[in-house]
């Protein structure tokens, strides 16, 4: 009966973290501070697995029995290395205080091995959907079990203690291995369900801006849009009467006009994107069109334009408004090279999804700045609005897809548009 108080007690400790920070601090944290995330996230994890050493499972020749090892690889795997190297001196520095010796230095040895496996395993993990991660999970929890274990043994057999562990008996053993598994599976199932909820709690913020947003954009753009019509008018009649120096003047005013005009149209698309003709379109014959008419804008650039799309990716879409976002992608990757290098188009299909990925080399981005991506008015550019990319992912909301950008400041940026595939031309 004290084990099972001991193992649940163990457990508690473990989910208690995922709830102060989940539910309590994740809404304050990520918004003001992203670069002090991943170390209070650390820090949060670190302290439970201080916790389950402080209460154990059970006492024996000076070792600890617990499950501190839980609590520190979903530090690795959800906060990345920052988070582990935080969790690591509060785990090491609490098992130093609790003593030293051979039995230290094999938790030491222990902790290397682990934070190099999950972090060559949370590459893929994050990655992976939900079942794929619970798998996952099970699997590197076991790897750890294990390693642990035979740092186990190997302290105790330097002790001449090996008989202290046959002792125990297999149904220690296999309620302890088990009980790993089932903390590691049930915490990362907590885990992804909080953050679902919390992403569909910051679209519904999103949403509910950008329709406040769309609302004035669309009333100001009708607005403006009028006497714009009217004052290009009454340039255009204007000019016949006009000499050369003056007509010159006018054309450039008369450009301006339909810059203005152009810009008026992004607000309404922004507003309310307007599909004209839906139809079966072949991603890979648009791209190679995109990349035949931009070679020379990007050339200027000195950057190459390369693609690569498989053949008979249909979508069900506006070719215009789908050429758009490709465009405007490819125009930004363009943009964001100083001294040449390249853009890449790919299309490819994965399962029932087109994904189209926009690959540069560009100066990349933060963590902070892509985060900020889409969100209104805000742009990389010095002279740049915004409003561009947030009528891209207007578009591609519209398009039922979604795009995703993952950048690394000084490496270059990938956008990622995923679109439902068509499963036939029509």
């Amino acid at each position: 009966m004290a084990l099972s108080k001991d193992l649940l007690l163990n457990l508690l400790l473990i989910l208690t973290p995922i709830f102060a920070y989940h539910v309590l601090l994740m809404d304050r944290i990520a918004s003001k501070s992203p670069r002090l995330d991943p170390w209070l996230f650390g820090l949060v994890y670190g302290v439970a697995s201080d916790l389950c050493m402080l209460f154990p499972i059970a006492f024996g020749e000076d070792f600890l029995w617990d499950l501190r090892w839980v609590p520190y690889l979903i530090a690795v795997l959800y906060g990345g290395w920052r988070s582990g190297v935080s969790a690591t001196v509060l785990l090491l520095g609490y098992r130093l205080y609790v003593g030293g010796g051979i039995a230290f230095y094999a938790v030491v040895a222990c902790a290397v091995v682990v934070f190099a496996c999950a972090m060559w395993f949370r590459k893929r993990y994050v990655t992976y959907s939900m079942s794929q991660k619970v798998i996952g999970s099970i699997g590197l929890s076991i790897v750890t079990f294990l390693i642990m274990m035979a740092s186990i043994w190997y302290v105790f057999d330097a002790r001449d203690s090996v008989e202290y562990l046959i002792r125990r008996g297999y149904l220690f053993y296999w309620m302890y291995a088990g009980l790993y598994v089932f903390a590691m599976t049930f915490s990362v199932l907590l885990i992804e369900s909080l953050m679902e909820n919390f992403r569909m709690r910051e679209e519904i913020r999103k949403s509910e801006k950008l329709n406040i947003i769309s609302d004035l954009a669309a009333s100001i753009a009708h607005e403006v849009r009028n006497p714009l019509t009217v004052v290009r008018g009454f340039i255009q009649l204007s000019q016949s009467s006009m000499d050369e120096v003056n007509k010159g003047y006018m054309r450039t005013a008369i450009a301006e006009l339909d810059r203005a005009e152009f810009i008026i149209s992004d607000y309404l698309n922004f507003a309310k994107p307007e599909f004209e003709h839906l139809e079966h379109v072949d991603v890979g014959h648009e791209i190679q069109q995109i990349v035949s008419f931009m070679t020379s804008f990007a050339t200027m650039q000195a950057v190459e334009l390369r693609f690569d799309a498989q053949e008979s990716l249909f979508v069900f879409a506006d070719k215009v408004k789908l050429k758009q976002v490709i465009i405007n992608l490819v125009k930004n990757s363009v943009e964001a090279i100083r001294h040449g290098g390249y853009v890449e188009v790919r299309a490819l299909r994965d399962r029932d999804r087109v994904r189209i990925h926009v690959i540069d080399d560009g100066e990349g981005m933060t963590p902070a700045q892509t985060e900020r991506l889409g969100k209104p008015f805000y742009s990389t550019k010095e002279k740049g609005t915004g409003l561009g990319l947030m009528v891209t992912f207007r578009i591609v909301e519209a398009m039922q897809g979604t795009l995703t950008f993952h950048s690394e400041k000084g490496r270059g940026t990938k956008a990622t548009i995923s679109i439902p595939y068509s499963q036939q031309r029509k």
